[in-house]
């Protein structure tokens, strides 16, 4: 199957289908570098079980200029009105019918219930790995185990990204949220989940020396941080030129309401809720100036602690 999107494939059985894509934003390299990284891991192991696993690239004419998008952001798109229309006027427009026919109709074959997405990006902002499931319990299970922070309802309120829409079609999927904008150390983070995710889904040997250093190396940084959360209030932008974010914010830093976060059309933004930080927006595109998210206690979070406990 040739593709422009289609960095590598590994297979050792027709299913499960397994998509891991990077780049889905150009600016973001270190999705890319972490595939790369991973793949020569592969290549350089007996560790592959069973399954077939696509190594995606996502917004092919951005990634060249390394420009986050060209014309609009590809992670709003991924709805019926723009992939079902012949509207080929935007860079973006075109990657995503080019996307949506690879997973969709040739890798997937509309058949969803074996079919796991692994979506790689980064961040603007310091600190703070993450990730977003989408809105479906195997999803939700799934983000849990990587022991890192995992936040509800965050996909459910960005229209448009392709983890809600795969999600919503029965497929099993996690958004990675590595780190700082093509770093080393986002790089390794992000090769440290590719491997994690493999080895969950039973694809690739859960006892390899690489695997077991990928878990420990998560569960290092999710000490870090809060583990179970919620989305509480995302702050849209209309326009991002606008919109400043006042310096010194960071990923799970904790906010009190009130408190002036940024400033849009010269006006302060303040904080509708106590709550901590996430993705304050430190780059020129983007449609969200920030978020807020609190804490969940639950199961996952006794399941945690008894899983760090046996390790």
């Amino acid at each position: 199957m040739k593709d422009k999107h289609i960095i590598e494939v590994f297979k050792k059985t027709p299913r499960p289908k397994v998509i891991i894509l990077g780049g889905m934003h150009g600016n973001e390299i270190s999705g890319i570098d972490a595939i790369q990284k991973s793949i020569h891991l592969l290549k350089n192991s007996k560790s592959l079980l069973q399954g077939t696993i696509y190594f995606l690239k996502g917004n092919v004419g951005a990634l060249a200029k390394k420009e986050r998008f060209l014309d609009k952001d590809l992670n709003r798109l991924w709805q019926d009105q723009y992939i079902f229309n012949d509207d080929n006027s935007a860079n973006e427009l075109k990657e995503l019918k080019e996307l949506y026919d690879l997973i969709v109709n040739k890798i997937c074959q509309n058949n969803f219930d074996d079919c796991y997405f692994l979506d790689l990006h980064t961040f603007s902002a310091q600190s703070g790995i993450f990730c977003i499931p989408a809105g479906n319990k195997k999803s939700l299970d799934l983000a849990a185990s990587f022991h890192i922070p995992f936040i509800e309802k965050l996909a459910e309120s960005l229209p448009g990204t392709a983890i809600t829409y795969l999600g919503n079609k029965g497929m099993t999927g996690v958004v990675l949220e590595g780190g700082t904008h093509n770093t080393p150390e986002a790089t390794e983070n992000l090769v440290a989940g590719i491997l994690h995710f493999l080895a969950q889904i039973k694809v690739i040997d859960n006892h390899c020396a690489a695997v077991k250093n990928a878990k420990i190396k998560l569960q290092n940084e999710g000490k870090k941080y809060p583990y179970h959360l919620e989305l509480t209030y995302r702050h849209e932008l209309a326009d991002s030129s606008k919109f400043k974010m006042k310096d010194g914010y960071f990923n799970f830093k904790q906010i009190r309401q009130n408190e002036i976060l940024a400033q849009e059309y010269n006006k302060n933004i303040s904080s509708p809720d106590n709550g901590f930080m996430l993705m304050p927006l430190y780059q020129k595109k983007g449609s969200d100036g920030f978020f807020i998210v609190k804490e969940i206690k639950d199961i996952y979070q006794k399941e945690k602690s008894e899983n760090l406990q046996k390790n």
